[in-house]
């Protein structure tokens, strides 16, 4: 009885995070498991993130992982209906408990980058390629961020020929979606054929 009456007076939130673990780890196979609620019902995982990153040291880098997998479906669902800034939120949280985040470092690189790009003033596509080209540094085997490049030189200044080709032959070089590709093949073909009238024009 005794032991009933200190159990009952715990802390309401440690309580609460307690019984959402213990009904988590020892339910059964056919419902709902932490990792799973990170997919499924992300905002239900993040919101315990604090309890859940205090509860156990040792279990510390399986919620970080958890955690991490929840903000980042919260910000892909964002990405997907056009609400960058709750996205960008989300990927800065994710990088608060997991600095070392590639993936997450990449996609908000691009995010911000693609903020600056939409602004479209000529200080706001420098700082564009900027993020773009340390998004490339980060996964050099992806094609988007030399993509984006490429288009920020054309917002820009669409007689930056040389950047602007260059940016599209390393994009063609990495792994680039294929509807995406054919589009930057063209778009790179067509900044050479401008080149080449610009130069013939000027000898």
């Amino acid at each position: 009885m005794k032991d009933r009456f200190i159990f009952l007076n715990m802390p309401g939130l440690f309580l609460s995070v307690f019984f959402f673990l213990i009904i988590l780890e020892s339910c059964a196979p056919s419902k709902p498991s932490l990792k799973k609620l990170s997919i499924t019902e992300p905002e239900k995982v993040v919101s315990k993130q604090d309890s859940l990153l205090a509860l156990s040291k040792e279990r510390r880098p399986e919620f970080v992982s958890i955690l991490s997998t929840a903000h980042i479906n919260i910000a892909r669902k964002a990405e997907s209906s056009g609400n960058r800034e709750t996205a960008i939120k989300e990927y800065k949280k994710v990088l608060a408990i997991d600095p070392m985040n590639k993936t997450v470092r990449y996609e908000l690189l691009m995010l911000e980058g693609l903020s600056l790009y939409k602004k479209g003033s000529k200080s706001s596509l420098w700082d564009a390629i900027e993020f773009f080209s340390k998004a490339s540094m980060v996964d050099q085997e992806d094609g988007l961020a030399s993509y984006w490049i490429a288009k920020s030189y054309e917002k820009k200044d669409n007689k930056d020929y040389d950047l602007i080709i260059e940016a599209y032959e390393d994009s063609l070089s990495k792994t680039l979606p294929e509807g995406l590709r054919e589009e930057a093949e063209a778009s790179k073909d067509a900044a050479y054929r401008k080149k080449k009238t610009f130069d013939n024009f000027w000898k």
